[in-house]
């Protein structure tokens, strides 16, 4: 029950919030949310380019439009922590170059420079690490290591090693991803 009512809380407070906003506070937070949907038209292949998207936007919203496109388009650039998020990835750096200009065509090959070091320093690491895990384990493998509570915990142990070095190393490359990305906001 109490999930429900803080449920509502919430609700209410939203409502709260959106009933405290002046009338062109609202219009502003409509326009920003139509660029966000055109931002994910965009990155799904719904729309071929933004300029197709922000055809029909009134020059006075186009602003708010442009904050809420880049601010989705901003969002997609994100560390590979996967081969398949390499398309989101590029999509979403061609957008940025089509609206944002000269300004993103310069930063651009950094950050892609940048997500392709990520990449091949967590590849780097990951051999390394099975590496060294087929050492500990003596040619054991992981399904009969799985046969018994010791194997179990070595498995555990090993899974929370990589889990903490991968988090370590994301790290490190968020902190020089951030800047780039808050200087094309």
């Amino acid at each position: 029950m109490a999930e429900i009512k803080s449920a509502f809380e919430i609700a209410m407070e939203r409502a709260e919030k959106i009933g405290a906003l002046s009338k062109e506070e609202l219009e502003a937070q409509k326009w920003e949310e139509q660029g966000k949907k055109t931002a994910a038209a965009f990155l799904n292949g719904k729309i071929e380019s933004l300029q197709e998207g922000l055809r029909d936007i009134p020059p006075e919203h186009l602003q708010k439009v442009l904050d809420g496109v880049s601010d989705i388009l901003l969002r997609n650039i994100v560390l590979p922590r996967e081969s398949y998020q390499w398309d989101t990835i590029k999509k979403a750096m061609q957008g940025l170059v089509e609206i944002k200009g000269s300004v993103a065509s310069q930063v651009m090959p950094q950050i892609e420079q940048l997500l392709q070091n990520y990449e091949s320093t967590m590849n780097h690491y990951k051999a390394q690490f099975k590496q060294q895990i087929s050492q500990k384990m003596g040619g054991q493998d992981m399904a009969s290591m799985a046969m018994d509570a010791e194997g179990l915990n070595a498995l555990a142990s090993m899974q929370d090693e990589w889990n903490k070095l991968s988090a370590e190393i994301s790290q490190q490359f968020e902190q020089q991803l951030e800047p780039l990305k808050a200087y094309l906001r």
